[in-house]
């Protein structure tokens, strides 16, 4: 049995944000190293995949909600999943509780419609629509100022030529 239940909701940090993997960045504590599987998502091109992995790279925090995941290994992670000459980007997005999984669907893969995977979210990390969402509204001012300053060159031009 794992010490760190995979069901609470964690803060993740990276390694190479907080200084390693040494001391827990929230309340300073001893971290501890446990194996768990994450749920990485990867953008290769337009493309988003899902990707389960499993590995003793997070190390856990035994006072409060806190996991920091070595970088560099879920990056070599990412580039195992994809194609030869990887460059796209990923995330981790959170724990995948493999204890929720009921035993009547143990035999049934992780994702199909009669087995969804038993996800626990990181806390901390934004929503991917809704950050599609501010760039859009960001390109949408940006276009609505270009709109305006070609209505102003054109009202220049207009007051030059009378």
């Amino acid at each position: 049995m794992k010490k760190f239940d995979a069901s609470i909701p964690r803060k993740m940090f990276w390694s190479t944000d907080v200084g390693g993997t040494d001391f827990c960045p929230q309340c300073q504590g001893r971290l501890e190293n446990e194996s768990h599987s994450y749920l990485l998502m990867i953008r290769e091109g337009g493309e988003i995949q899902p990707f389960i992995a499993g590995n003793d790279s997070g190390y856990f925090c035994p006072h409060c909600p806190v996991v920091v995941l070595k970088y560099e290994e879920f990056a070599q992670l990412a580039s195992m999943a994809m194609s030869e000459g990887y460059r796209g980007k990923f995330t981790v997005m959170g724990i995948v509780d493999l204890d929720a999984v009921p035993e009547e669907k143990l035999d049934v893969p992780l994702g199909d419609d009669d087995n969804p995977i038993p996800l626990v979210k990181f806390t901390n990390l934004s929503d991917p629509v809704l950050g599609r969402r501010r760039r859009m509204r960001g390109k949408l001012k940006t276009r609505r100022k270009r709109k305006h300053s070609r209505n102003a060159r054109r009202s220049r031009k207009k007051q030059k030529q009378k």
